[in-house]
Order: structure tokens, then sequence, then C-alpha cells
């Protein structure tokens, strides 16, 4: 089984009695047969599916459901290959009831093997080479690998909290060198976060900061975030 897949489903919350969870782009339908197993109500999306009772969806443009549908949304190694990221996450986030969870993961562009391949190369985790010039954004390449930082931010924005982040897999070379880089890496982060005197702002990143210097973030391969959204006032 996935790594990424287990680690994303073990950041679910428990179903009610009639939760209903989205699952989009459910590929090989993996994660929405475990997440019924749990006993979630999920319905699954494709770009094209000829599977029975899914729901054809284009993630580039407003998802067709209610707002307020959801208890829970999935979207697995989907994110990067999107032409419109901020769009996709208003989206999840007005499908989401309030307190709701959204599951989120992408190739960790920041772990230390991504980041010494960067330095020699120019390219991260997820994007190692050049994508070949025959495509465009709209091909639906994974063009765009965004860091668990920038995805924070922009989420934010959207009414969704992130307040954890799971476990996937992690190679040997990764877990040799972050131990070693891991007192650079967070001491400088921590000077650059501390550099704010508005006090809300030096409390998200103080959060943020967490997520920044985590095993997690320095170590595997992808990157899996737990949102949730904000309750009414």
């Amino acid at each position: 089984m996935s790594e990424r897949v287990r680690g994303a489903i073990a950041l679910a919350p428990a179903p009610g009695a009639s939760s209903r969870a989205l699952d989009l782009s459910a590929g090989d339908g993996l994660s929405s047969r475990m997440l019924a197993e749990r006993g979630w109500r999920v319905v699954s999306t494709e770009y094209r599916t000829r599977n029975r009772g899914w729901v054809a969806v284009n993630l580039d443009h407003d998802l067709p459901f209610r707002s307020a549908s959801f208890e829970l949304v999935m979207m697995l190694e989907v994110i990067e290959h999107l032409a419109d990221i901020p769009h996709i996450l208003e989206e999840i986030a007005r499908v989401m009831r309030p307190g709701g969870v959204a599951i989120v993961t992408t190739p960790n562009r920041l772990n230390v093997s991504s980041r010494i391949h960067y330095l020699l190369s120019g390219y991260y985790k997820g994007r190692r080479a050049p994508l070949a010039y025959k495509y465009r954004v709209a091909d639906g390449r994974n063009w765009h690998v965004m860091g668990l930082n920038d995805l924070h931010w922009i989420a934010w924005g959207t009414g969704l909290r992130m307040d954890a982040i799971g476990r996937s897999r992690r190679k040997l070379r990764a877990r040799i060198l972050a131990p070693i880089l891991w007192p650079l890496i967070a001491g400088f982060s921590w000077m650059l976060y501390g550099r704010v005197k508005d006090p809300a702002q030096r409390k998200i990143n103080r959060e943020l900061l967490g997520f920044m210097t985590s095993a997690s973030l320095l170590m595997d391969e992808n990157i899996i975030m737990r949102f949730r959204k904000r309750e009414e006032p």
C-alpha cells in the first residue's frame, strides 16, 4: 500500500452517521475505498470516468457541488498539475462544511534531498528536469510543485487553516542528511520567521515555523497536509 495514501487516510477524522467525503481525482480508487471502509459516504471524481457512480469533474472549473456539502475533502497528488491552484483551494473551502477537513498531498520539494538537488540543478522534487516544451499548462503536467509555506499562505486566505502534516515515504539519503542540516535550517528559519513586529503575524509565523522545521517536511518524499475550515462566527 502506498505510504502516501496510508498517511493521508491516517489524518482523516472518524465519520459521523451520515458524513460525506469528496475524493477529487481519485485515480485508481484506493483512497475512496479506504474511506468507505471506515464508514464515509464517498463521492469520487475524475476528469473522465467510466466508473459507476463517479462524477466527471474538471478541476480547473468550479466544482459541481453545493456549498457546505462535505465534512471531508481529499485531493492526493493532483494540485501540482492544475492551472489555477488558488481557485481549487477556494472551491474546496466552499464545498466544505464549517469545521470540516481537507487533506491535500503533493511532492515535497522542501525535503533536504530536493533542496540539494535544487542547489545543483535549479529543479526541485517533482520537477527534477525540464518539462518537454511540446506541453502546455493545460496538458496537466506537474508544472507547479509548490512548497508547504506557499500552500499554507494560499489556504489561509480561503478560510482553511493547516493543523497537521502526515507521514510519507522517507528515503535513506534524507534520513542521513536531515539530522546534519537541521541545526542550520532551524537556526536560519528562526531568524527569518522571527523578524516580524505584528503580533498576529508572529503567531502565524510560529505555527508555520513548526511545520517548516518538522521531520516530515525535511525527510518525506510527499507532503501530506491537513486543513480545517474556519468555523462560522
